[in-house]
């Protein structure tokens, strides 16, 4: 199962291998989900279940991992400045050294501003697993054929499909110049980070022009086919039409676990609280 943005092959698993509708509920479910509890226990709960989930459905631990590392700067910073700045702040984590000139003695961080930066990462972190699972362990053809069975336009949906499909094309674009630069003796790892901005600030142009070159030769490509966009047309592999009852059953949990939560919240309580 090749993933379509990040270039994640999962391994076959029961869990992958549902229909792809179930994924798309997942996905909406989490993004709604996130935004109705600010509890950190929660959302650090929720974010377990996603990683658990990713591992049963056959996506390696490495991946996992590679992504957050991807966003482990991003999420370094929000949760140095919640820490600091925040308004919730009251609980100080340490001082400053009573020595130190003018701050000397000042809190220099608060438990509920790093609680609250720790809930915004995992708002963040929590979508982008969602999408993981679902794109790791769908094909295109099978993502396109599920957003028509849910009555999205043939159109809409080729068309997520190929955005998605852009993504590991412009990256395979953006290593081979990094290739192409080392070849000429540029060590990248080696400078500075205001090197490495300009350096790739200079990649930028290319990169650009790789990309409009590959929409065109793909523009060709659809109407040397006569592609139309037409809803009527065959699929080679059409997969199963029909839901199965779990999955039916998955479906209505996950779109009645927002508004349940709301609800709970709303009569409770809980969530509302960030520690």
């Amino acid at each position: 199962m090749a993933n379509l943005a990040l270039n994640v092959q999962a391994r076959p698993t029961a869990l992958g291998d549902v229909d792809v509708r179930v994924k798309f509920a997942l996905l909406l479910s989490v993004s709604f989900l996130i935004f109705v509890w600010n509890s950190l226990a929660l959302q650090a709960a929720t974010l377990g279940v996603m990683v658990v989930l990713l591992l049963a459905a056959g996506v390696r631990a490495v991946e996992i991992a590679r992504l957050v590392a991807m966003l482990w700067p991003a999420f370094a910073l929000i949760v140095m400045i919640q820490g600091l700045w925040s308004p919730l702040g009251e609980t100080p984590v340490w001082h400053l050294p009573e020595g130190l000139p003018l701050l000397g003695g000042a809190v220099f961080f608060r438990w509920e501003g790093l609680a609250f930066g720790l809930t915004v990462c995992c708002r963040l972190l929590i979508p982008l697993l969602a999408f993981l699972y679902l794109f790791a362990t769908s094909s295109p053809n099978t993502i396109v054929l599920g957003l028509v069975r849910m009555r999205v336009p043939y159109r809409v949906a080729f068309l997520v499909s190929t955005t998605f499909r852009f993504v590991p094309l412009l990256l395979e674009e953006l290593s081979s110049m990094r290739d192409a630069q080392r070849l000429r003796g540029i060590d990248v790892d080696a400078m500075g980070i205001g090197r490495k901005l300009v350096l790739n600030g200079r990649m930028l142009v290319p990169l650009i022009v790789a990309s409009l070159r590959r929409a065109q030769q793909i523009e060709v490509a659809l109407q040397s086919r006569g592609f139309s966009g037409s809803e009527k047309r065959t699929y080679l592999d059409a997969g199963r039409g029909r839901l199965r009852a779990a999955e039916w059953l998955a479906i209505v949990f996950l779109l009645a676990l927002p508004p349940a939560a709301a609800l709970l919240r709303a009569v409770t309580g809980l969530g509302t609280a960030v520690i």
